[in-house]
């Protein structure tokens, strides 16, 4: 937040809620869906998302849904806010700023996850490992 204040840019605060939105909806499902893919079975040979569990699908950033810009929009203005930089009350100004702001690309996480029942069996741990591109 620091970096943020000392651009004092309100498109800087666009980037930081659109990177976010990207985060969270698309790139930590992709995560889990690396650990656990639709059709995991447990050790039983059940399926893993039953029940509760629903399958959860990543959803990558679309300016056209009003939602994905909603949040956007939203979240920088209170990033703006906090931080003094000022706030963009103009959507429309906003979207564009979005379309513009450039988000990291994936890269998948290395994750250990001991699922239960299963802390004496070290080998039947899931692993995600990152690419060697």
């Amino acid at each position: 937040m620091i970096e943020l204040k000392k651009t004092n840019s309100f498109e800087a605060c666009v980037t930081v809620a659109k990177q976010l939105f990207t985060d969270q909806f698309d790139y930590q499902i992709r995560d889990l869906l690396s650990l656990f893919p639709a059709d995991y079975k447990t050790k039983e040979g059940q399926p893993f998302w039953s029940g509760p569990k629903r399958c959860p699908s990543p959803i990558p950033f679309d300016i056209n849904n009003e939602t994905h810009a909603m949040f956007v929009f939203t979240y920088a203005n209170l990033i703006g806010f906090s931080l003094g930089i000022g706030e963009n009350k103009n959507m429309a100004a906003v979207n564009e700023m979005a379309k513009a702001a450039a988000v990291t690309t994936y890269v998948p996480k290395t994750i250990t996850v001991k699922l239960d029942g299963e802390e004496s069996k070290e080998d039947d741990k899931k692993t995600l490992t990152e690419d060697d591109d």
